[in-house]
């Protein structure tokens, strides 16, 4: 199983309890990855099978693109 670390930061502080979830749009691996929610340092660490480009989302808006496995900060 592969991991990509999100972090969020509200207000320059970390964000804690936000929803964050990954689509995957290609081909063979579409879907979303099932929600996580970021812990006390505003980090959420999503589990998945796929690789190359995913779509981010915290708390149901769509906020970037990420090259999984991999890592990114977000502000809201």
């Amino acid at each position: 199983m592969l991991i990509s670390k999100i972090t969020v930061y509200r207000y320059d502080k970390p964000a804690k309890n936000v929803r964050v979830t990954l689509e995957f749009t290609g081909l063979t691996n579409m879907g979303f990855t099932r929600p996580v929610y970021t812990d006390r340092n505003g980090v959420a660490l999503i589990e998945h099978s796929s690789t190359g480009k995913a779509i981010v989302y915290i708390d149901g808006k769509r906020m970037g693109t990420l090259r999984v496995p991999g890592g990114d900060v977000y502000y809201l």
